[in-house]
């Protein structure tokens, strides 16, 4: 089970590896920098970089982190 603590670690680590989050619905979210994310109590904001958007709600996903089934680094060079 993946705890907040856990992505928090994952955030704060120096020097920063980009990381992905994979959920419970097959789906995965990148973090290529430690400000695409935040982590408070049960739910993780994940920022999506998006190339023309008016409404808010396309800037960040919100996560239950009940859904995080792992994380795993990705290479920098990667990273989207």
């Amino acid at each position: 089970m993946i705890t907040a603590r856990q992505i928090r670690e994952y955030l704060q680590a120096t020097p920063f590896k980009p990381f992905r989050l994979f959920l419970s619905d097959s789906s995965n979210h990148e973090v290529p920098h430690p400000e695409f994310a935040w982590a408070f109590g049960s739910t993780v904001f994940v920022g999506v970089a998006a190339k023309s958007t008016k409404a808010p709600e396309d800037f960040v996903k919100q996560i239950s982190i009940l859904h995080v089934t792992r994380i795993e680094r990705i290479p920098a060079a990667k990273a989207k």
